[in-house]
């Protein structure tokens, strides 16, 4: 793992006018790597703890994480909601989590800032944190060196996918659907690499878990269910035997369970496609 960038954070409520909250919790944050291509993906690793002799927050908070780039803009975000609510933390505890982020191919080269802070889901004032403050209470706690996408592994969609759609209202949420099989095709690197696949079933809609299965030429290199239709992330690791001596790959996606929307598997549409499972990222990473 990468270096570990530390921060404190001060979990507030309310308190005497002009007496400066005193900090309640610690936050560190680990980079999987100090260098990522865009498009690529960064496992980053949180660590909150609850400071002695402090009480709870009574109100639930939400992280944010603002990637910005040198002129101070916002290029992209990863808000979440930590894995324990906020207002069950206790004193002395520690609360550990992984995020992996899939970085978007933003026209940009170079050295970004990462930014966190706490702010409550109504929108209300974020909470003051200890540490370097941009002035509207989003603090840094580290960067990460942008490289260009000529330096990672891109994938062609051959066959099998339908065509690519977008949330309304969230233009950041996209996703394509695969048919029964689908083919995606990228350059062997010729060394060990991992896939990062976020995916979702419908197990609900085809009478039980779907069975994926990854082939190479025939040969199976992974295999996977998707039980609930939860957005599960997948990460595996293909080596290079699995990948072959072919300059170009073809990994074949063979999903055991698909539906037709129109055909009574989701009420009033009239959708005829023929639906396997629904892919939001998949990223071939060869500088694992």
């Amino acid at each position: 793992m990468g270096r570990c960038l530390w921060m404190a954070l001060a979990l507030t409520w309310s308190g005497c006018a002009g007496t400066p909250p005193d900090p309640v919790a610690s936050v560190a944050v680990e980079l999987e790597r100090d260098e990522v291509v865009l498009g690529g993906v960064l496992r980053m690793g949180y660590r909150f703890g609850m400071a002695e002799g402090q009480s709870p927050l009574t109100k639930n908070h939400r992280v944010f994480v603002h990637f910005v780039d040198a002129d101070g803009d916002v290029m992209w975000t990863d808000d979440h909601d930590p894995p324990e609510p906020t207002s069950t933390w206790r004193q002395g505890q520690l609360i550990s989590y992984e995020r992996t982020v899939f970085l978007p191919p933003y026209p940009y080269i170079g050295t970004a800032t990462i930014r966190v802070g706490l702010y409550p889901p109504n929108g209300a004032e974020r909470l003051p944190l200890i540490g370097e403050d941009d002035g509207a209470r989003s603090y840094k706690v580290g960067t990460l060196e942008l490289l260009p996408q000529s330096e990672d592994v891109f994938l062609r969609f051959v066959n099998g996918w339908h065509e690519p759609e977008v949330m309304p209202g969230n233009p950041g949420v996209r996703w394509r659907w695969t048919q029964a099989e689908a083919m995606v095709a990228f350059r062997n690197p010729h060394r060990d690499v991992r896939l990062h696949l976020r995916v979702e079933g419908r197990p609900d809609l085809v009478g039980g878990p779907q069975g994926v299965v990854l082939k190479i030429a025939d040969r199976e290199v992974a295999e996977f269910s998707l039980e609930t239709s939860e957005v599960e992330l997948k990460q595996i690791s293909i080596t290079q035997a699995q990948l072959g001596d072919e300059d170009m790959i073809e990994l074949l996606i063979v999903v055991d369970g698909s539906f037709v929307p129109a055909e009574g598997a989701v009420g009033g549409t009239t959708d005829t496609r023929e639906l396997g499972i629904r892919v939001f990222n998949m990223i071939i990473d060869a500088n694992r």
